[in-house]
């Protein structure tokens, strides 16, 4: 993949974005969230790519990658006015058969494609499937990386904003009442991914945030989250428990193990 070929993608990309503005600027303000989320995605993977020591073209490619793993949202909300998968489509999908009605990617070899599309099917799984083949497999852990980066820093600025009460894309209709699903710390204390089936209100929303530690693949990642202190702000917002405080020393525990490597 060239420069000048990732150079007229993001135009493309513009285009087909402002088909979507509109004069509510409640919808107006969902496609901008999503427009700025995918602009700070493709940057948090040409870091953690670089970090990697990746080459140009790969680059390129990871690029691609980001700019289009969102592509569905556009369309979900312009139909649904959601971004809630479970009450509309899984957007990854919808997204894909964008980019195949439009043939944006046709320029391209099957291969790129190939890699493309996968990643972007595989970006929104709870867990990579067994046995990727060793270049998609990589593709598809940048794409996750840099996804789960922006929403955590996303996340946790809405967080320090507006202390305890967040903003309404980011409850995903989930209620802010006190409390917390014993089956999410339990999944946090086992070194186990959290479940979006087991969310019964906001603050279980923030420990299945937390579960996003051990499906973080590359140094570079972790390290972010580590500077940025997303573990601790969103700590530091659910209820002060005993068990929360295993769950903080667990999680903490976790990283040094990971970053002594």
């Amino acid at each position: 993949m060239q420069a000048e070929q990732l150079q007229a993608l993001k135009n493309w990309f513009i285009q087909y974005v402002k088909n979507f503005y509109h004069d509510d600027p409640d919808v107006q303000a969902g496609i901008e969230l999503k427009e700025e989320h995918t602009k700070r995605v493709c940057e948090k993977i040409l870091r953690i790519g670089s970090s990697l020591n990746l080459g140009a073209e790969d680059l390129y490619l990871a690029e691609t990658i980001a700019l289009f793993h969102d592509i569905g949202r556009f369309k979900q909300f312009a139909l649904y006015h959601t971004f809630n998968d479970r009450r509309s489509e899984n957007h990854a999908l919808l997204g894909i058969r964008e980019l195949e009605r439009t043939g944006v990617l046709v320029a391209l070899t099957e291969e790129e494609r190939n890699l493309i599309t996968r990643a972007i099917e595989y970006h929104n799984l709870c867990t990579l499937p067994p046995d990727l083949p060793g270049r998609l497999s990589l593709f598809a852990r940048l794409i996750r990386d840099a996804d789960k980066l922006d929403i955590l820093e996303m996340f946790t600025a809405s967080l320090d904003r507006k202390g305890d009460g967040p903003d309404t894309q980011q409850i995903s209709g989930l209620p802010v009442t006190p409390g917390y699903s014993p089956v999410l710390v339990r999944n946090l204390l086992q070194g186990q991914l959290c479940y979006y089936d087991d969310m019964k209100n906001f603050n279980d929303r923030k420990l299945l945030m937390l579960s996003w530690i051990y499906d973080i693949n590359f140094p570079c990642s972790l390290s972010e989250i580590v500077g940025n202190g997303y573990v601790e702000k969103i700590i530091a917002c659910l209820p002060k428990t005993g068990e929360i405080q295993k769950v903080y020393d667990h999680l903490h525990a976790y990283i040094a193990r990971r970053q002594a490597r």
